[in-house]
């Protein structure tokens, strides 16, 4: 924005309105608060440009303040725009500003903003859902994974890694002789590792895995058109360390919008063995297949359904050696039962 003590407002609603969103964000393992910076606050003696690219290249949102369309700031938006995704740069503009748009511009969806009492707080509702949004996106926003196509076929005990198999930074991870070993004891935003970066909508997934170093309550499982590791952005189908079986459900059901449908009861399993995951999920239904359980559910009796996601393979207090996985797409077939 331009360097102008009639923006300090502007910047002023921007800083507490993310260290609002950052708030709700405290299961997130950040190593230090996020950074929100306006230009004109990082310079320093040494040379303006270098210090203002640096910041930009490495910003996950960008707020660009169009209004009066200052020289600069239309400058250093553009190199925004071309370095950023299309969610990562945000451009917005005094509701009152009347002047013309330049040609470029001119489809741009803006937000505007009214410093008033009322002004503000649309203003802050707004900010709030852009930044929200943001933060949501970091863990999946990191890392630059290979390209993953079915059908797929991934076998660790070859003693070979993948690295189609992503991991996030601070993840553990390690390849022993039969298995690739990741996850996080501490940390469950670290706790997972997804097939590259694809979004998956039907599938026919298997996999072997098995428990490494597991504390009391530790899970084994996957999620599955994941678009985020918290519960309530994908089905998640785990096996727990005491044999239980449950599937976390996304439903529009406040405060949590998710449900944990127990699948199987407690049964006595052999923590150490290998224990394979078969799962189907196309538009018709799911079908859960642990070992020796089965169960299938119908797409269109379920509460909620996400389109294509991730298929995130997650653990809890515990890592995952994970053995073997193959992915292709489902065949045409009937279900043997179905579950409601």
């Amino acid at each position: 924005m331009p360097f102008e003590s009639r923006f300090d407002k502007v910047a002023d609603v921007v800083r507490s309105t993310v260290l609002e969103v950052f708030a709700e964000f405290r299961n997130f393992p950040f190593e230090e608060l996020p950074h929100i910076k306006r230009l004109d606050w990082v310079t320093s003696s040494g040379v303006i440009q270098s210090e203002i690219w640096d910041e930009v290249r490495g910003a996950d949102l960008v707020f660009c303040d169009v209004t009066g369309y200052n020289a600069n700031v239309m400058f250093e938006a553009g190199v925004c725009a071309a370095w950023k995704r299309m969610e990562q740069v945000v451009f917005v503009r005094d509701h009152f500003y009347k002047g013309q748009s330049p040609f470029d511009l001119a489809p741009i969806r803006y937000t505007e903003y009214e410093l008033t009492g009322d002004g503000i707080a649309t203003f802050k509702q707004k900010l709030h859902r852009l930044t929200f949004g943001a933060m949501s996106a970091f863990p999946d926003a990191q890392g630059v994974p290979s390209p993953v196509r079915m059908p797929l076929k991934m076998d660790f005990r070859e003693g070979h890694d993948d690295l189609r198999l992503y991991t996030p930074p601070f993840a553990h991870r390690r390849l022993l002789n039969d298995a690739l070993e990741f996850g996080s004891l501490s940390f469950f935003s670290h706790s997972w590792a997804s097939l590259g970066k694809g979004s998956f909508l039907n599938l026919d997934l298997r996999f072997t895995a098995r428990f490494a170093n597991p504390h009391p309550d530790a899970y084994i499982g996957v999620g599955l058109r994941s678009q985020h590791f918290f519960a309530n952005f994908g089905h998640i189908i785990y096996l727990k360390q005491d044999g239980a079986i449950v599937m976390t459900r996304p439903d529009e059901t406040p405060p949590n919008f998710y449900t944990d449908l127990m699948l199987r009861q407690a049964t006595k399993i052999d923590v150490v063995r290998d224990h394979v995951f078969q799962i189907r999920f196309d538009r018709k239904t799911l079908r859960v297949k642990v070992d020796d359980f089965e169960a299938t559910f119908q797409v269109a009796k379920m509460p909620k359904v996400f389109g294509p996601g991730l298929i995130r393979f997650q653990c809890f207090r515990c890592w995952m050696a994970l053995v073997e996985v193959t992915l292709s797409e489902p065949k045409s077939g009937v279900p043997k039962r179905d579950q409601e």
